[in-house]
């Protein structure tokens, strides 16, 4: 792609990200992006087909730059797939869920679908690792089988979250969630409890105030 091409790509992307921030995610619309990115409304599908390839851009985004930061100041995390996605998901959620603006996004995100259409080549290459790494036996078929029961319960339990049915702080939430599949795949209780706890003295030693989700 030429630079200007390039450039202009990434103008429609942050005015997106910009207008999600401000209007929310029902109220952006891919006309009223292009008309503050200056941009052709047919230009906007060709970079990104529709609304949903921006959020699925900016969730794969934000999780990466919260990748990059930890591979920079704890390295050592990442011998350990369970602890690294789960002081990783701490950060993602701390960051969206304490903000009322980036909240309303997920929510409204969350009403239309399931994050399993925006994350799941994310997530489910992270579930491989839990297996590689805790040489788990288990068919193709069970392995997806689980993987849509955890996506499942995860929009179930934050839906009710929203609601106020569940009243539980965004670290015991995230606790929560994060036990879902380790529990399926049989892991031992004593060790998930414990990475848990790693990762929540991890999450609380990290100065990660750079990294945003929206602007």
């Amino acid at each position: 792609m030429y630079k200007k091409g390039q450039d202009k790509k990434e103008e429609i992307y942050k005015t997106a990200k910009k207008l999600l921030y401000e209007i929310g995610y029902t109220n952006t619309t891919i006309k009223r992006i292009a008309e503050l990115s200056d941009a052709p409304i047919s230009l906007v599908h060709y970079y990104f087909c529709k609304k949903d390839k921006i959020i699925s851009c900016i969730y794969k985004d934000f999780l990466d730059n919260i990748v990059d930061f930890l591979r920079e100041t704890k390295p050592e995390i990442f011998t350990n797939s369970l602890l690294s996605h789960s002081v990783t998901s701490r950060i993602y959620y701390d960051i969206i869920l304490n903000n009322s603006n980036n909240k309303r996004v997920y929510h409204e995100v969350l009403l239309n679908k399931s994050n399993y259409h925006i994350l799941n080549e994310y997530i489910i290459n992270i579930y491989k690792k839990y297996i590689e790494d805790n040489s788990i036996i288990i068919s193709d078929e069970l392995f997806n089988t689980y993987s849509f029961v955890d996506f499942g319960a995860r929009r179930e339990f934050f839906l009710n979250y929203f609601s106020g049915n569940i009243k539980l702080s965004v670290q015991e939430a995230v606790t929560v969630v994060n036990s879902i599949i380790p529990r399926l795949y049989k892991l031992n209780q004593h060790f998930i409890d414990s990475i848990m706890m790693d990762s929540i003295s991890i999450f609380n030693s990290l100065d990660y105030s750079k990294i945003k989700f929206l602007i």
